[in-house]
């Protein structure tokens, strides 16, 4: 086993649990979810000189992982071979309000990969900005400005909808 394939069994050891639970929550499908992990850790197995330092790999690992499913649940939408997975709502969450799942599926499905992440991040995982930002490699201003403009559309597309 080289050196490198070394530190990828020792990172999956560390980290392979919380970027499959990542997975899960993104996909909501245990195979699809086991898919997306391997690939997230193949990525990093082909990729392992732009990881130079232990530290720096978990924001890597979960970006990639973010990025990942984002895109997968952005290519099922437009294949329309099986629905959109519904987001996860926190437990504190207005049951009430699980009927608008596919519309804030429709309104996420708008941005680019990488608003997507800041929105899922900020508001569905409960994240804090700069924690969002650690964790995907941007910068808290870019965050914030990311997911203002997120609110912005939003809501503008909203209220068309409802007119």
């Amino acid at each position: 086993m080289t050196e490198g394939q070394k530190r990828v069994a020792e990172l999956y050891q560390l980290h392979g649990p919380a970027i499959y639970r990542r997975c899960l929550r993104l996909l909501h499908d245990r195979e699809a979810a086991q898919d997306a992990t391997q690939e997230v850790f193949g990525k990093l197995m082909r990729d392992l000189d732009r990881v130079s330092q232990l530290p720096e790999a978990l924001p890597w690992i979960f970006r990639v992982a973010t990025n990942h499913c984002l895109n997968e649940r952005r290519n099922a939408g437009r294949r329309r071979t099986e629905p959109l997975p519904e987001l996860e709502l926190h437990a504190s969450a207005d049951p009430v309000a699980y009927p608008e799942r596919q519309l804030a599926q429709r309104v996420l499905a708008r941005f680019d990969a990488a608003t997507q992440a800041v929105a899922v991040g900020v508001l569905v995982d409960g994240l804090e900005h700069d924690e969002v930002a650690r964790t995907l490699g941007l910068s808290s201003r870019t965050v914030s400005r990311k997911l203002a403009r997120f609110l912005g559309n939003a809501r503008k597309y909203l209220t068309r909808s409802d007119s």
